[in-house]
């Protein structure tokens, strides 16, 4: 038997319908994101689960406790599962983006982020390192059986690259939708065998 993670993404919040960047800023789930979290946790709660973690966010936590429930299980939480920390561009719609922070955006989008810090956060290096430290201790725990792990968009997507041995920019090619998850096998050698991405065909009109 080997170790099976499920890499699922938190519902919708207020701040994800505005289209505001959202980072470290502590949302809970709109209605919308609680009937995600219910899909979600429909789907994966009927899984042989020995073990749900989440990051400490409020978000994150609900829609663990959505898969946790039906097994019986207590969700374990870990600051190393929180989203990559937006810093002072956490809470800013689009436009707030573009008007006051114009160069990073330009910088964000048109060359390598993956050691560009967030102004008074964090970069997706960082985020990566702390997200496979995470899950590495996931694997000291649990040699085999079935774990899920609740985080957010850009955290999970950096240790998708990290699983994928891809380069941090490749995290543009790839979606990792709200309610969603990635389902990844530990090989015998160390590596990742990503099985699927972005899977929601548990969320209605999916």
């Amino acid at each position: 038997m080997t170790l099976r993670l499920y890499l699922v993404r938190h519902g919708q919040t207020d701040g994800n319908a505005e289209g505001r960047s959202q980072g470290l800023r502590d949302v809970p789930l709109n209605d919308l994101g609680r009937a995600q979290a219910a899909a979600v946790g429909a789907r994966l709660g009927v899984r042989p689960l020995v073990a749900v973690y989440a990051s400490p966010l409020a978000r994150s936590v609900a829609t663990a406790e959505a898969i946790a429930a039906p097994l019986g299980l207590e969700v374990r939480v870990d600051g190393r599962f929180g989203e990559l920390d937006h810093g002072d561009l956490d809470g800013l719609t689009g436009e707030e983006l573009r008007r006051d922070h114009a160069d990073f955006l330009a910088a964000w989008r048109e060359t390598d982020p993956a050691d560009l810090t967030m102004p008074g956060g964090e970069s997706m290096r960082d985020a990566q390192r702390r997200m496979v430290a995470a899950i590495e201790s996931i694997v000291e725990q649990h040699a085999d059986g079935e774990v899920a792990v609740v985080s957010h968009n850009l955290a999970t997507r950096a240790f998708l690259c990290y699983a994928l041995g891809v380069p941090l920019a490749s995290f543009r090619r790839f979606r990792h939708d709200l309610a969603s998850f990635a389902e990844i096998e530990r090989l015998s050698n160390g590596g990742w065998l990503v099985v699927r991405l972005n899977e929601a065909c548990h969320l209605p009109g999916e």
